[in-house]
């Protein structure tokens, strides 16, 4: 198996729920959204927008723009989850949502590759990070958060993911196994 740099940050990265108070430097944050920049997009349009948050007054204002819970959370929530989720964010200090103009070729797509990109430039640089699938499309969908919508997502902009990122508090020792037998060769 061919193993390099690359390869062992993708293989180690995880999905982390509890971070250290500690703020990301601006080096770092930068470096990241440079990262997400050069994401494949559709048609090279590149389209996207990253909205980041560092203070917790951001964060407060974002808990309290999103809205009411959105139909199905229930069923899709950890036992016990409380709207929004995860309302503390898991302790991490850098949110970050990204949008994308939904006029362009596959939004969807340049947005999460960007996600991606963004995840794996944070695990290199001893960073962690989660996506936070509710603070997506689901959010800001009503009359009454209509307003607040437009000082975290660009006029013409959809929102298709956030990210919260941080050094990790917890890391884990070992990883879950990986499923076997998921590709098919022709």
């Amino acid at each position: 198996m061919i193993r390099n740099e690359v390869l062992r940050n993708m293989k180690t990265r995880f999905s982390c729920r509890k971070y250290k108070p500690d703020p990301v430097e601006k080096e770092k944050l930068e470096a990241v959204l440079d990262a997400a920049r050069y994401a494949a997009n559709g048609h090279n349009a590149q389209a996207w927008h990253f909205t980041v948050i560092t203070t917790e007054e951001g964060k407060r204002e974002l808990r309290d723009a999103v809205g009411p819970e959105p139909e199905g959370f229930r069923k899709l929530a950890p036992e016990g989850a409380v709207w929004p989720f995860p309302s503390d964010f898991f302790g991490a200090p850098v949110v970050i949502m990204i949008s994308y103009d939904p006029k362009t070729p596959w939004p969807d797509a340049g947005a999460f590759l960007a996600a991606g990109n963004i995840m794996n430039a944070a695990q290199s640089l001893g960073l962690s990070s989660c996506a936070l699938t509710v603070y997506s499309k689901d959010v800001f969908c009503t009359e009454e958060t209509a307003g607040s919508r437009a000082k975290f997502i660009p006029e013409g902009y959809e929102l298709y993911l956030t990210l919260v990122l941080g050094y990790p508090a917890v890391t884990p020792e070992t990883r879950p196994a990986r499923r076997e037998n998921t590709e098919t060769w022709l």
